[in-house]
């Protein structure tokens, strides 16, 4: 079972993964065809990857709660609802939430970087 600390560090080692494949991705020359701010680019990519990261720890956590392994009997499948299970799938959708907590953060201090710098410009 994962400790907080390891969900944390898993959160980290996530979230700076996805940020240094969204600066890799900024800079590839078809996305100014589709915004010309390359912080633009990485913010549409961190809403979409917040939006799924979000999504999917929602769908983990109520895969294993208690419903839904009442109704996985009712359908006569041999799933039993299990405490342990429970707390195993809660924490790994506890990665998928604070990493897209942190990505979301990231996003908005880019958007307002980003419009430090251009009215900056201005």
């Amino acid at each position: 079972m994962l400790s907080y600390l390891d969900v944390v560090r898993r959160s980290l080692k996530s979230a700076c993964v996805l940020l240094a494949a969204d600066a890799g991705i900024a800079f590839l020359p078809f996305w100014s065809r589709i915004d010309f701010s390359r912080v633009g680019v990485v913010g549409d990519l961190l809403l979409v990857e917040v939006a799924a990261l979000f999504v999917g720890a929602g769908i983990l956590d109520i895969s294993s709660s208690v419903g839904m392994a009442g109704l996985r009997k009712l359908l006569s499948l041999d799933v039993e609802y299990s405490p342990a299970k429970r707390k195993k799938v809660e924490r790994n959708a506890m990665v998928f939430l604070l990493t897209g907590f942190l990505l979301f953060v990231a996003m908005i201090l880019l958007a307002t970087w980003d419009r430090w710098a251009t009215g900056l410009t201005r």
